[in-house]
């Protein structure tokens, strides 16, 4: 699985400690928690439906069933806590382009036909 919404060999390496399961049964491996969590990433990137998950990632139903289950027990969010922890900040860029003000910010009216703010009536008047 080399496409955008994979994770690396170095990301799943940093990732493989912090997920429950995957141990080797008398079968085999019991989950596979790198095909689960490219499942997770293909959902937050593409911003589809558990039904649109493409088959490659697994059946939706059981990756929804698990991804709730690992929510309840906390996997997830002491995954995120602990990238939190070594999060290179040297490539964090911000601007204009990705964080942008609600339009009430900028004093748009409310509702359509509604007052102006007080600061900006009295610019309209002279």
């Amino acid at each position: 699985m080399s496409d955008v919404f994979s994770l690396s060999d170095g990301q799943w390496e940093r990732l493989k400690l912090l997920v429950p399961g995957g141990g080797k049964g008398k079968r085999g491996p019991r989950t596979d928690n790198r095909k689960f969590l490219n499942a997770l990433l293909w959902m937050a990137r593409s911003g589809g439906r558990w039904r649109d998950l493409p088959g490659r990632l697994g059946n939706a139903d059981t990756v929804k069933r698990r991804y709730y289950r690992w929510i309840e027990m906390g996997v997830l969010d002491a995954m995120f806590e602990a990238l939190a922890r070594e999060a290179d900040m040297e490539w964090l860029m911000l601007d204009s382009t990705i964080v942008r003000a609600h339009q009430h910010a900028a004093g748009a009216r409310k509702s359509k036909g509604g007052r102006m703010p007080r600061g900006l009536a009295g610019l309209g008047a002279d």
